[in-house]
């Protein structure tokens, strides 16, 4: 029964995934006896970029968490990811804090988080020969954005605009242009005076891009708040929810988690709870006040 188990998830998991860019699914003998845990992680990196920062995550959460087998399962953009967010599809996930508040209505808990919170803040980039300077000049030009549901590089900077007298229903045109990545290149191409974003992608841009890079710098950033979430799925084991936490969160403190963490381009977890993510109540009752809160991209 297990092995049949086995191979029915594994089909469920392509017929529900379509064309997402994920890992080759490998039946191991040993594999037999494991559960298998889809974990989907938000595009806040491209696809390629993604899955090498956490394939090799998902295999340090196997070696450390007794039978379970993890998959990893990319997205192409924000909105392929919530709509299988928000129907329960994935048993772990990583989620921004907007995506997160969301899926607390839905059965999902946190039990981590990314570390630290300093670093998740919005960040607004130019070419370095637009000579930006002062929020004057964004106006009546048009500003990229990844996704209406990026907390970090859409909403934040958004309401950061707001803050510094932008008017960003009148004075700006928002193009939303659904990864980070492209954000980003459409200011380099100066599609856009200025592009919104966040640290990590922005960092592997830069490293991948370096001749691009020199052109182009950081002008604004925003406050920051709570870091992206680890978040189960009710109905997932107590002892496995557990184990996941505690084993992401001592990644900093393991020299094989270190390793894996460097290449990935953030510092680590730590444990965290549902009440960890009540600032980001708060500030999101003050955007929907000014702006209304965005749906999940169709």
């Amino acid at each position: 029964m297990k092995i049949v188990f086995y191979i029915l998830s594994l089909i469920f998991i392509f017929f529900f995934s379509g064309c997402d860019n994920k890992e080759e699914y490998k039946i191991e003998s040993q594999d037999f006896n494991k559960h298998i845990y889809i974990f989907g992680i938000h595009p806040y990196l491209n696809s390629q970029h993604m899955y090498n920062v956490y394939e090799p995550i998902m295999r340090y959460l196997e070696k450390k968490v007794p039978n379970a087998k993890f998959f990893l399962e990319t997205s192409n953009d924000y909105a392929h990811y919530e709509q299988k967010l928000y129907v329960g599809h994935f048993d772990f996930a990583l989620p921004n804090p907007y995506q997160t508040i969301k899926s607390l209505k839905i059965g999902y808990n946190v039990v981590a988080k990314m570390y630290p919170d300093e670093v998740f803040r919005g960040i607004i980039v130019s070419r370095i020969d637009n000579k930006i300077d002062n929020f004057e000049q964004l106006k009546g030009k048009k500003v990229s954005f990844p996704a209406k549901t990026d907390l970090a590089a859409s909403m934040m900077p958004l309401m950061f605009l707001h803050e510094n007298g932008i008017n960003v229903n009148k004075d700006i045109t928002k193009n939303f242009v659904g990864s980070q990545y492209s954000s980003i290149m459409n200011a380099y191409t100066k599609d856009s005076i200025v592009a919104a974003t966040w640290p990590p992608p922005w960092h592997g841009w830069c490293m991948e891009n370096p001749e691009k890079a020199k052109e182009m710098k950081v002008v604004w950033q925003t406050d920051h708040l709570v870091n992206n979430s680890v978040i189960v799925k009710s109905g997932v084991e107590e002892s496995i929810s557990i184990s996941v936490a505690n084993v992401l969160a001592n990644m900093r403190f393991d020299e094989e988690g270190i390793k894996l963490l460097k290449n990935a381009g953030f510092e680590g977890f730590e444990l965290a709870t549902n009440q960890n993510y009540d600032k980001v109540k708060i500030f999101l009752d003050k955007y929907e006040k000014l702006f209304g809160l965005p749906e999940h991209e169709n």
